[in-house]
């Protein structure tokens, strides 16, 4: 597998691994809990980034079938460049501002956090179906706009998945903090 396959996938590994224990310091029946008025449950967090790594995913997906698959073998991979780093996180990382979620975004209210957990599994695995499918190739042509960060190429928009759940991350421990202060 190239290295760069390999990183995106330890990337959105290393994330997921401490999304899985953000949800856990949850307590089970309060998953679906809002902490307060107008904010986002364990469940409502969970859905949104099911849909947007689906979203993220299914693009990817189209993209690269529309071309044909026409791409050749990565040949200007310089040794040792990092292709997470290609990706500025820092600003999705970044929490000091609000970001309204677009539409298509949008949790699934009524979504059990168990729901939510088994739809974002399956778009992970959507996720790194389009990353091994593309292995080895040279997909930086593959290029879609971000309505935040602008046009992001193929491996980009990988990384940004990874950096999106941790913000999230991030989120679902303020949760777990604010539902734990009000027992």
């Amino acid at each position: 597998m190239h290295r760069w396959t390999t990183e995106l996938l330890d990337h959105l590994a290393c994330g997921r691994a401490k999304l899985l224990d953000a949800v856990s310091a949850t307590a089970y029946p309060l998953r679906g809990r809002s902490p307060a008025a107008g904010r986002w449950s364990v469940a409502n967090v969970l859905s949104h980034l099911a849909r947007t790594e689906g979203q993220i995913a299914s693009m990817l997906q189209r993209r690269t079938t529309a071309s044909g698959s026409t791409f050749a073998d990565v040949t200007r991979d310089v040794a040792g460049a990092s292709i997470v780093d290609s990706f500025d996180g820092a600003p999705v990382l970044d929490r000091s501002e609000r970001v309204e979620a677009p539409e298509w975004a949008q949790p699934d209210y009524d979504m059990s956090a168990d729901d939510a957990m088994r739809a974002l599994v399956k778009a992970r695995q959507r996720l790194a179906g389009v990353l091994t499918l593309n292995d080895g190739l040279d997909v930086r042509a593959v290029r879609q706009e971000h309505f935040l960060f602008g046009e992001l190429d193929f491996y980009q928009w990988a990384a940004f998945a990874g950096f999106h759940e941790r913000r999230h991350t991030e989120q679902l421990r303020e949760i777990a903090a604010a539902l734990a202060g009000q027992r």
